[in-house]
């Protein structure tokens, strides 16, 4: 145990190695310029988030009861859960998917919707990022004068 307890220490250390990267961003406006989007926008991003995770939860757990049957890969409301992050996402991995019609219809209309969901907040984003770049080339301006 006391080896294990070594190597662990000894991966731990190895991880703050990746803080040297954190380091470089002080030395690129173009990174320090996305830091302040996403600390300008972390409010939008927190609740895109959490309700994310909440459609996460109520379309797995609807698709578990409409695809529930022996043959279903539905197996758990974990793994539909996992096929509504999956398929609210856009990814579609394909390793699970609804085979009744009603489940297919239902995985249509959650894409669709996921889609429009995902795409709202993008317009804030989008947004906040343009009056942070126009602020930084203003400065960028000023420093020249």
């Amino acid at each position: 145990t006391g080896e294990c307890i070594r190597l662990a220490a000894f991966r731990i250390l190895r991880l703050f190695r990746i803080t040297r990267l954190f380091k470089l961003i002080r030395h690129s406006s173009r990174m320090m310029l996305m830091m302040e989007v996403v600390s300008n926008c972390l409010s939008e991003l927190v609740m895109l988030f959490l309700t994310w995770v909440m459609g996460t939860l109520i379309f797995g757990t609807i698709m578990f009861y409409i695809e529930e049957s022996d043959s279903s890969d539905f197996k758990s409301i974990l793994h539909a859960c996992w096929w509504a992050a999956v398929t609210m996402t856009t990814v579609g991995y394909g390793d699970l998917y609804p085979k009744t019609p009603l489940g297919q219809s239902i995985g249509s209309v959650i894409l669709f919707l996921s889609m429009i969901y995902i795409a709202l907040p993008m317009t804030l984003i989008v947004s906040k990022f343009s009056s942070t770049l126009q602020a930084h080339q203003e400065q960028i301006d000023e420093k020249r004068r």
